[in-house]
């Protein structure tokens, strides 16, 4: 073959391959961007979420914030299970939505003409204005210029204002930078930097300017008593949630949650909740058991990683339970009688030796041998991910319902080795006397939506869990 005749085959060749493997390329970039039938029919919803005090955290072991409690809410009107999608680099979050990681970003972002090229938005959930955070002024030395605060825009003159690039206030400096020819500099900040970070940055004198919304702003003032935050740099601007472009159906449907008067009601206790009470928001920030702290999940972490360990669980799962069990209350009792952090009936701590049950070690010590137990009593279930639903649900109704619902699940021809749709459905119609006098069953009667919503709890949190707290 000569090189005429080899080009000419390369330019027929090349436009064919591109035509061939242009729609596979779309196909693996789009394949997950979803609408609302599609979530509607899978039965779960992705949040893209990224964390921050006041939107989303895990504090004292319980995933909170204003948009994860807003978008929890929005899910139980859909009536689909919420997943969340961590966003640990807040400029993530808009091509996570793009490329299909998830369905909404649950977070009052700015609406820009940038954003709005590559994402559609929901009608607005609140209106603000942006802030300057600046340092108040000390007292000045004998002889020295008395220090002033900076009160508009234009007195940005020569100063250096730190912001993420992605965030609306990055575009809001342009703005004033390029439109009003005021000589600023910008310093871009790495994404996963939190505007409450750059907020405590300026308090500590580590930057000396940066942008918030308002009631951002305001909620960190009992925190930082040195800022100040009176001086506005922006208009009043809508805050609103993103859904991708493909997804029209979701859109309308966000719309018409947000148009609901339960819906706006629901809105304003969760924000005077998360950002009117100054107070809480500073005990909430300074505590040793918030996300963006220590790492930590409860006081009692370590005996939690020391007993998860003899069980080959990770650590994290057993705190999911406990919290599940008892939100790490040593003294709880319930109604039946179950005491302390596991809620261990004093019948079953009795087979173990163990009688103070108000003694955490002793608590998680019986806990823990009682689901090594429950581990010998499901090695039939081949799977370890399906295996741990089973010990989950065992824990809570005891393994006699479980294996009931197996018996069940042979009898209409379904997997007694799988959970979702098929033990799982079973164990959910136990509460019917169709169901649970039939002949295969033997241990009667069982409210059977509480041990599958309660595996549900445990794995959801245990998701959040990984994603914030270390190993």
């Amino acid at each position: 073959m000569n090189i005429r005749t080899l080009i000419h085959f390369l330019k027929w060749l090349v436009p064919a391959l591109a035509l061939l493997y242009l729609p596979l390329a779309y196909l693996l970039f789009f394949q997950n961007i979803r609408d609302l039938d599609d979530i509607k029919i899978q039965g779960r919803a992705r949040i893209i979420l990224s964390y921050d005090p006041i939107n989303y955290l895990i504090y004292r072991g319980t995933p909170m914030g204003f948009s994860y409690e807003a978008a929890e809410h929005f899910c139980r009107y859909l009536g689909v299970d919420m997943v969340v999608v961590l966003a640990e680099d807040i400029n993530q979050q808009l091509p996570a939505l793009k490329y299909g990681k998830g369905d909404i970003v649950a977070h009052n972002l700015t609406i820009t003409p940038q954003r709005t090229a590559i994402v559609s938005f929901s009608s607005p959930l609140d209106y603000t204005e942006q802030v300057l955070i600046q340092r108040k002024p000390r007292p000045a030395a004998k002889g020295e210029p008395a220090p002033r605060l900076i009160l508009s825009a234009e007195e940005l003159e020569g100063k250096t204002v730190s912001v993420r690039r992605e965030s609306a206030y990055y575009s809001q400096l342009l703005k004033l930078k390029n439109n009003q020819a005021i000589a600023l500099s910008i310093e871009t900040v790495p994404g996963v930097t939190s505007t409450s970070q750059l907020i405590r940055d300026v308090a500590t004198g580590a930057i000396d300017y940066t942008v918030a919304d308002r009631d951002i702003a305001e909620a960190h003032r009992t925190l930082y008593p040195n800022l100040d935050f009176t001086t506005t740099i922006s208009p009043r601007q809508p805050l609103a949630w993103a859904v991708g472009k493909r997804s029209p159906q979701l859109e309308s449907e966000l719309n018409k949650w947000l148009s609901r008067a339960d819906t706006k009601l629901h809105l304003r206790i969760l924000h005077a909740k998360y950002y009117d009470r100054q107070y809480t928001f500073r005990r909430r920030t300074l505590h040793a058991f918030h996300s963006e702290k220590a790492g930590m999940i409860s006081v009692y972490d370590n005996l939690i990683r020391s007993y998860a360990a003899k069980i080959g669980w990770d650590w994290r799962m057993l705190a999911s339970l406990m919290y599940e069990e008892s939100q790490f209350d040593a003294n709880a009792v319930s109604w039946a009688g179950a005491t302390g952090l596991m809620q261990l009936m004093p019948a079953t701590a009795g087979m173990f030796k163990i009688t103070n049950l108000f003694d955490p070690e002793s608590n998680i010590r019986a806990g823990t041998r009682y689901l090594k137990m429950l581990h010998k009593e499901w090695k039939d279930i081949p799977d370890p991910e399906t295996r741990l639903k089973f010990i989950l649900a065992s824990y809570n109704v005891g393994p006699g319902h479980v294996r009931d619902a197996q018996a069940l699940a042979v009898k209409f021809k379904k997997d007694p080795h799988l959970w979702e749709d098929n033990v799982e459905h079973y164990l959910r119609l136990k509460s019917k006397s169709k169901y649970y006098r039939d002949k295969v069953t033997r241990y009667g009667y069982c409210n059977g939506i509480m041990p599958v919503e309660y595996t549900k709890n445990i794995l959801a949190r245990y998701n959040l869990y990984q994603q914030a707290i270390p190993l």
